[in-house]
């Protein structure tokens, strides 16, 4: 049933591409600290001009909201963030800074009874299988 989801390991640029999706995913079912934390964690390595350019600039205004050199987010910055947004955010990090996945998926990890949901669990399968060479 869940075949079509779960990253294949023969292709990997197929089942990287599948990462922002189940970022989204994990935010839309993590309870709203988490949901910060995951925040805080893709907006670190953004610089202003990403943050204006991502999700209509949002995150950018969450940023200016809380002062440019410190990634701050609150419950309610978390709160009016969306999934979408998260999405976009995530794909624009793909192509910029895809490292950052490693950071999500030990942040994830970290906290497996926060989000136990079939996202979690396919963004981990996906990020921390050994790298072919």
């Amino acid at each position: 049933m869940f075949d079509s989801l779960t990253p294949r390991r023969d292709d990997g640029a197929e089942s990287e591409a599948l990462v922002p999706l189940y970022v989204s995913g994990v935010y839309r079912e993590a309870p709203p600290t988490l949901r910060a934390q995951l925040i805080e964690c893709l907006m670190r390595p953004m610089g202003a001009l990403g943050l204006v350019a991502v999700a209509g600039g949002a995150f950018a205004a969450l940023r200016q909201r809380h002062g440019w050199q410190t990634v701050q987010v609150t419950l309610d910055d978390a709160a009016r963030i969306t999934a979408d947004q998260v999405m976009e955010l995530s794909l624009y990090l793909q192509q910029a800074t895809p490292e950052v996945f490693r950071q999500v998926a030990d942040l994830v990890a970290d906290q497996p009874l926060a989000v136990g949901g079939l996202s979690a669990v396919l963004l981990l399968q996906l990020l921390r299988r050994p790298q072919r060479r």
